[in-house]
Formats: structure tokens, sequence, C-alpha cells
């Protein structure tokens, strides 16, 4: 049986093929259109001469487009990154309060949250939302490419700003604050969303990271995983989402799982693999010469870095900047050994907090994403994890290749193995090294500005 996954990722479209794992990506449009003909494009490219089962569908979230009466965008696709309505988050703040929107909805306000952008819609192009039918997420533009249905998975939802998480439905209030109630009907998860005109199945998964998380085998409290990219997203799931405004004051949302099942709680850090990335163009290193400088692994960095060039987003949030990533470095060497032992630190900080907050005992890690690449760097965060097993997955499409197993499992209706996963190897009195005075030395540092 072969099956396909598509992954509209913030920078890559991906489309994989199950068994084999083969992926094919382009850049992400940004027009809905050409995102949709991109998509149709590459599955069509996986389909030729195979019987496809079904498809799978993951992407990010906090992304998209009105759309109208003729299904046509009315913009340019608004991603997570663009953050319009600065102004509208403050309003927003003040009407319904950041406890009171937390309260219904597991998020932390911000300006990327949909339901803002509409509320800037609203405010700077009024017709624009007069002329909307359809608020559709990337995912969403996926789905109906294939099947010419439009809807939302509930992970997508719940990140849209107007979801009640325990009801599983739309709040009034929000809905009316931002000023667009023309959404996609919810996909409930694990079940066939719609079918293609030649009759295969289609999952809409859920967010990307999750997804993500899921296909690695992360899907029971006590299981950590850390998605690493641009950004690092770390995801605990728990038994059901816990509303407990301390998670929102340490800067963790919260929600459902991709399952539908269990609840989860995502920290974030926009600082992981961009900020290396920034730090070699700053210093005209490249990833190799980076690999060569993280070879050996010995002791935590006697270097002091707080890794948060545009403050800290979880734990204790701080917009504080605390980190240059465009000087001069006096060792180059020792800068970047020092800056990713702080990043590897920062994750089981974020990582301790959730578990902690969700009175879950963390067991154990599963890495995926770019960075895992860079052994030097995945043995830091295996040494700096407190002595629990950690693990990378490696590949570069695990959010593809598991809305593919996701889709598998929902259409036979058995449970899909997940992607193999490589235990790090650690030295022990290494470990316990990291785990004592390196490991009390980082946090006292950072909480500083906390």
């Amino acid at each position: 049986m072969t099956w396909l996954g598509v992954d509209v990722g913030t920078t890559n479209l991906k489309v994989c093929r199950v068994p084999g794992g083969t992926t094919r990506s382009v850049p992400t449009p940004d027009d809905a259109i050409d995102l949709q003909h991109a998509v149709r494009r590459l599955v069509g490219e996986f389909s030729a001469g195979r019987r496809i089962e079904g498809i799978g569908i993951t992407g990010m979230a906090e992304t998209g487009v009105p759309l109208d009466r003729g299904l046509q965008p009315l913009t340019k696709l608004i991603t997570w990154r663009d953050q319009p309505g600065l102004t509208q988050a403050a309003r927003l703040r003040a009407e319904v309060g950041e406890c009171g929107v937390f309260a219904r909805t597991g998020l932390r306000l911000s300006p990327k949250l949909p339901v803002v952008t509409w509320r800037w819609l609203r405010d700077t192009q009024p017709a624009t939302v007069a002329r909307t039918r359809i608020w559709a997420g990337a995912p969403d533009l996926a789905l109906a490419a294939l099947t010419g249905t439009y809807a939302t998975h509930l992970t997508h939802a719940q990140r849209l700003g107007v979801l009640d998480l325990r009801a599983r439905q739309l709040d009034p209030e929000l809905l009316a604050y931002g000023g667009l109630d023309r959404l996609p009907p919810i996909a409930e998860p694990m079940t066939v969303t719609a079918n293609t005109p030649a009759g295969v199945p289609v999952v809409l998964c859920g967010h990307d990271h999750l997804v993500g998380a899921w296909a690695a085998g992360v899907r029971e409290p006590g299981q950590v995983a850390d998605s690493l990219g641009t950004s690092e997203a770390v995801i605990t799931p728990s038994a059901a989402p816990v509303m407990d405004d301390v998670l929102r004051q340490q800067g963790i949302s919260v929600g459902w799982f991709v399952d539908g099942r269990l609840g989860c709680a995502i920290s974030g850090h926009g600082a992981a693999g961009g900020l290396v990335e920034r730090r070699l163009a700053a210093l005209e290193r490249d990833y190799d010469w980076l690999s060569e400088q993280l070879a050996q692994v010995g002791p935590p960095s006697d270097r002091h870095i707080a890794p948060y060039p545009q403050g800290r987003q979880a734990p204790a949030p701080d917009p504080a900047s605390t980190y240059d990533a465009s000087g001069p470095a006096d060792d180059p060497g020792g800068e970047l050994r020092a800056l990713v032992d702080a990043l590897s630190l920062h994750a089981r900080w974020m990582a301790e907090e959730q578990t902690r907050l969700l009175g879950i005992e963390w067991r154990n890690t599963i890495a995926f994403g770019g960075p895992t690449r860079l052994h030097g760097w995945m043995l830091r965060k295996a040494h700096a994890s407190g002595g629990r097993d950690f693990s990378v997955l490696r590949g570069a499409a695990t959010g593809a290749e598991g809305a593919a197993l996701m889709a598998a499992e929902v259409v036979t209706g058995r449970s899909m193995e997940p992607l193999q996963a490589r235990l790090i190897e650690i030295d022990l009195q290494l470990a316990r090294m990291w785990d004592s005075h390196f490991w009390h030395r980082f946090h006292k540092v950072v909480a500083r500005t906390a």
C-alpha cells in the first residue's frame, strides 16, 4: 500500500511517499492559488503510475488567507511571522485580558493569532472583510486543492484564538472581536475529512509540530518532543488540556493533541537553528566548520550566554534582548560552542517547566528537525537532559512522513508504528557534570532576566 503526506511549512511545501520516505519539496508559495497548484502538481507527480490508498495533510498554524465568493484570495497568505495587528492585540488585551483569552483558548495573547489579524483587516481593509466568504488556513487550502472541500483540523482551529478548548466550539465574544466568523467546519482528529474526485481518502492531520511529535512516537504523558528548526518547540502530551494560568505566566500554551484524545503543552523558542545560522553568517563560517567545533563534547562552556536575541518566550517570558548575533567574536569556535550549550540547556528548561507544571514525570525526549543532522549539537542536548533518555529522529520531512502514516492509520484502522529514532549514548560521568554545577549556573544566569 502507498500513502502520501503533504506538509505546508513556513519555508517549504513537502510531499512524502510511504513506504520509502521519498520526499520532494518546493518553496511554499505566498499566493493561495499558487499554493494549491503546487500541491496538486506534487501529489500528481507522486501518484503517477501508482495506486494511492490515502493522503494526509499537515502544516503550519496561524497562517491563512481570506477568500471571496469565488474562492479567490483577497490577499497574499498572512503568516504567523507577519503579525500586522500589534495595535489590535493591545486592544484585545485591554478588552478581554490575557487571562481571559488563555482561560478560554489555552493560548498566550499574541499578534500572530489570526483573531488579531482579522481585527486588523476589519480596521484597515473593511472592504476585504465584507467580500470574504471564508478564511482558509494553509493546510485547509491543500485539502481544498485535492478534494474541493474546505475544513480545518481541531489543532489548527485552536490556534486561531477563538476556540473554546473545553467545549471544542467557537467562542462568540472572541469571534465578535475579530469580526470575521466565516470559518471552515472543524474536522475531528483521526477521521477521513474528504475524498479526491478519484475516491482517495484525505485526512487532515493537524499542526505540523504535533504531527511530527506523533510520528516520532511521542503519544503519551511522560514523553517530550523537541521539534527543531529555525525555531524550537517543546511539546508535552498530557491527559487533557490543563488550563492553569501559571502555564500562561510561564509562556506556555496548551491545547488538544493531534489525536483529539490527549491534551498537550507547547513552549516555543524563536532562537534555535535560525540563531545559529545567523551567527555563522555574521562570522563568515559554515556548517562544516561548526560540525568540527562541536565534534568533541566535554563539560559545558564556561562562557555565560543567555541565547535570547529577541527576548525569551518561555519559560519566564522577557522581551529584553540578551544576545547580539551580529557582533564580532574574539574566539568564534568557543562562542559557537557556548551558544549551542546554552540552547541545549534552554531546551531542558522548557521541558522541565512544562512537565513540572503539568505534574508529569519527564521520562524521555525525542528530537526531530533540520539541526538533528549536527551530531555534536545532539550530543550536547543529550548530556543536558538530566540523565533522561534522549533520541534523535533523522530525516528532513518528519511532518510529511507523519501525515502519511496517520492517513494509513485512519484509513486502515490499524495502529502505525512510529518512525525509528536513535538513542544517543552519553558519558554518565559527563552527564552528571552537566546536571550539577553547570545546569544550576545556567539557570542562575538566565533567571537574572526573568
